[in-house]
């Protein structure tokens, strides 16, 4: 027995020495370290710090007790001891035979299992998993749509998008395409073209950019997932399951419906470590349920960093508190010191030096170690707005194309009109004079050698070419002037 004095506010109830049990661990010593020599640990260097605060003396002695948590609080409450200090878990099936002080560390029941390394196995597929297949559709679609609207915009005037059916289809695709390369160059002339590419260039940047940020995270932070999630699932299986030697564990686990002989139990973290390795097929476990602050000072461990995981807390308990006798006025008044223990720096100075400012925090749900998958739903208004643009230019250029195609008929058209009413405006100029002389029965007085000149013109021009012809197709007036004489 260990004999310690302190001065504590026990209001004159306790004026002989107290004997309070202190639970001998095999193993996580950091909690509860007692020897015949020594009595130390976290749950120790508390207590102490919490009877400092009473202001009158506490005389008590620390007994070594070897025996289950179960038995030492019935201990407590059969009187064997006066109080029990250690690492003592609350619990309603405890507090039924004792009183306890306010809990003093956070606790709970979760599960420690074995990191399962993603880097060993087959991720040739992995880089499908960013974008859902809606999404990869979609963006497959959005490729080809755009290749289409710039095929058709570009077709009338530009000549890389002319020539055979193939070449046509090859180059659209591949502009369409090398826009996630930016290597595309310069093969489009259209104004409106240029529009849909600047569009779907800022589709395709802010889909790359995502798909590469969760690319990223599936591979670094997915590297190393859980074994196994719940206890429904070592159930199922019926695989091994450890627990802490001692601990109430074991009937949380027996109101889970485990068999007793699928049951292990351990001391201390090597333990622990070799039964997660060999598994439960090969002598091991598949899994240890312990409570928190056990296994955040397992995982606090830097000989197996990373091995390890905390997943799914199965159980809640208020945490560790320290065990009286019921009514005992020790309970008020240590509550209240521990209280006041815990709200300051203290208790965050003591938990420090015995487990570490690095201790990894209580994780109580299981890790999502696999990254959602991007979603169209995401990327739906992108899509839309590119859409509509693409559309609208590509309806502003059948506009144009329309257009252009109905002026030049209605040119065409004018043109025709005008040329015939040219044509006619020439025949009835050369007529007119000659009419009127044919209709006075008179002829203008020309020499008989000039007629006879004319008419061997008109002779041996009869069988000439279109030359002798005016050019609105009308006759000459001189060879009519000939025939009429010939006549």
């Amino acid at each position: 027995m260990l004999a310690r004095r302190h001065s504590g506010a026990l209001t004159g109830c306790y004026t002989k020495k107290l004997k309070i049990a202190v639970p001998e661990k095999q193993g996580f010593k950091v909690f509860v370290n007692a020897t015949t020599q020594k009595v130390t640990g976290y749950c120790i260097d508390v207590f102490e710090a919490a009877v400092k605060k009473l202001s009158d003396d506490l005389d008590y002695e620390f007994d070594i007790y070897a025996g289950s948590y179960d038995e030492l609080v019935h201990n407590v409450s059969s009187g064997i001891f006066d109080a029990a200090v250690g690492d003592i878990t609350i619990t309603a099936e405890r507090a039924v035979y004792v009183d306890f002080t306010m809990p003093y560390t956070e606790s709970g029941v979760s599960l420690l299992v074995l990191s399962e390394n993603d880097s060993n196995s087959t991720i040739e597929w992995v880089f499908l998993k960013p974008l859902t297949t809606e999404l990869w559709l979609a963006t497959v679609g959005g490729f080809f749509f755009t290749a289409l609207v710039v095929w058709m915009i570009e077709r009338p005037k530009n000549l890389e998008y002319q020539g055979s059916s193939s070449r046509q289809c090859t180059t659209a695709l591949y502009f369409s395409f090398s826009t996630l390369t930016s290597s595309h160059g310069q093969i489009i002339g259209s104004p409106l073209s240029k529009i849909v590419v600047v569009i779907w260039c800022f589709v395709v940047l802010v889909i790359v950019q995502s798909y590469t940020a969760s690319l990223s995270s599936m591979l670094t932070a997915k590297r190393f997932r859980p074994s196994v999630t719940d206890l429904d699932q070592l159930l199922s299986n019926g695989d091994y399951i450890g627990y802490q030697s001692g601990s109430f564990v074991h009937s949380v686990l027996m109101k889970k419906a485990f068999a007793e002989k699928r049951l292990k139990s351990y001391t201390n973290k090597e333990e622990y470590a070799e039964a997660l390795r060999k598994g439960s097929k090969n002598g091991g476990v598949s899994a240890i349920v312990d409570e928190i602050p056990y296994i955040t000072s397992f995982l606090s461990d830097p000989q197996h960093p990373n091995e390890f995981q905390m997943v799914n807390r199965i159980y809640k308990t208020p945490g560790f508190g320290f065990v009286f006798p019921q009514y005992s006025p020790l309970v008020h008044n240590l509550s209240v010191a521990i209280l006041d223990l815990t709200s300051g720096d203290e208790c965050s100075q003591i938990q420090a030096e015995w487990l570490g400012t690095a201790t990894a925090l209580p994780s109580y749900v299981t890790p999502n170690t696999d990254s959602a998958p991007l979603t169209l739903r995401s990327f739906s208004g992108l899509f839309i707005i590119t859409v509509c643009i693409s559309a609208l230019m590509m309806l502003i250029s059948i506009a144009r194309s329309v257009h252009v195609k109905y002026t030049k008929v209605r040119d065409s058209d004018m043109q025709s009109a005008d040329g015939d009413g040219v044509g006619e405006g020439h025949g009835g100029s050369g007529s007119g004079p000659l009419q009127n002389d044919v209709g006075n029965g008179s002829m203008t007085d020309q020499p008989h050698h000039e007629a006879g000149n004319e008419d061997s013109q008109g002779i041996h021009g009869s069988g000439g070419s279109v030359g002798d012809r005016e050019p609105n197709g009308s006759v000459p007036i001189h060879t009519i002037q000939i025939e009429m004489n010939t006549g």
